[in-house]
C-alpha cells in the first residue's frame, strides 16, 4: 500500500522515540512511491519533540516542508537535524 503514496509527504522521528520506532519510519519512507518525500531524524528527541529541545529545528522543518515543500533546501532524502547543534548555555 504504501507504493500507492504518491504524494509530498515529510516525516520525522525523534533519536529517543519509544512509541514509533525509528525503524518502522525509515521502513515506511523507504517503501512509499513519492518522489518528493523527507525523513527528519531529530536528535535528542522522543515522540513528544514538539515540547522538547529540538522543538525549533522540528518547526523550522514543519513550515518549511509545508511553504516551499523542502526541508533544509531539499525535496526528498533522509536528513539529521540537531545533532551537530551547540548546547544553549543561560
Amino acid at each position: 500500500m504504501a507504493r500507492k503514496l504518491i504524494v509530498p509527504f515529510l516525516m520525522v522521528s525523534g533519536a529517543h522515540d519509544k512509541q514509533v520506532a525509528s525503524d518502522r519510519v525509515r521502513e515506511l519512507y523507504s517503501d512509499a512511491g513519492s518522489t518528493e518525500k523527507v525523513f527528519v531524524d531529530l536528535a535528542c528527541s522522543s515522540h513528544n519533540a514538539m515540547w522538547e529541545r529540538n522543538h525549533l529545528l522540528l518547526f523550522r522543518a514543519a513550515l518549511e516542508w509545508l511553504t516551499q515543500g523542502t526541508v533544509n533546501g531539499s525535496k526528498t532524502g533522509m536528513l539529521k537535524l540537531g545533532y551537530d547543534a551547540p548546547r544553549a548555555t543561560q
